[in-house]
């Protein structure tokens, strides 16, 4: 009972402490404001196996790659609860494993790249209070995609290098940070694919956890 008792109270103080810590951010925010905006984001990306193609008689796949980055910028406009914004991101991943005809290779090198434009469509939900804005949003575009797999054994060297563009489609979800009438921070997550790529025998996806920044056009005119 007294080991209940000590972690209810724990966790009652970590409650009060989130509590004051919101409480006092809130002296400095700004209600958000509609017009136009632009960003800048930036953060970490994990991208599962995409490739899995017979050339010559080799079949490439299983592939894994090391989490990479990402970075972009968008152009948009708000009109509370609505945002809209046109988004261009660029991210990439190093080859860490593939196989060949189910041996995996050694010595390996190689690349995972993209450059995805995207529409879209964002909604704001009111906040508990002015500095925390959580959003959900979708998107719409195109993405094209380059892949490189080198290896130098058990086989040989080898290497394997495919590009593709596709339809691309995105989800997200986040919370904004109104600390300024005129800036924001963003925090959120973000899953993009295309449609099957013919050169590589499957479809490219993207998970990215982002933080941004962005700048509201001359706030006062909105007013």
């Amino acid at each position: 009972m007294k080991e209940l008792l000590n972690k209810l109270e724990n966790i009652m103080k970590i409650v009060i402490f989130f509590a004051l810590m919101i409480l006092n951010l809130s002296s400095f925010a700004a209600v958000p404001i509609d017009g136009w905006y632009t960003s800048l984001f930036g953060g970490f990306t994990y991208v599962p196996g995409n490739v899995d193609k017979t050339v010559n008689g080799f079949n490439r796949n299983h592939v894994l790659y090391d989490n990479g980055f990402d970075g972009g910028g968008s152009f948009g406009f708000k009109s509370n609860p609505m945002r809209y914004e046109g988004e261009l991101t660029y991210l990439k991943v190093n080859t860490r494993q593939f196989q060949i005809n189910h041996v995996t290779q050694t010595d390996i090198s190689g690349y995972n790249q993209a450059l995805l434009g995207l529409a879209n469509v964002y909604y704001d939900f009111p906040g508990f209070t002015s500095l925390l804005q959580p959003y959900l949003g979708v998107g719409l575009g195109f993405g094209w995609v380059q892949t490189r797999l080198n290896s130098e054994w058990p086989i040989g060297a080898t290497s394997f290098t495919a590009s593709n563009s596709a339809f691309a489609y995105q989800g997200a979800v986040g919370v904004t940070f109104n600390f300024a009438e005129n800036y924001a921070l963003n925090l959120g997550y973000r899953y993009a694919s295309t449609l099957t790529l013919t050169q590589f025998g499957q479809r490219f996806q993207a998970n990215m956890a982002n933080v941004g920044a962005a700048y509201r056009f001359d706030g006062t005119h909105y007013k």
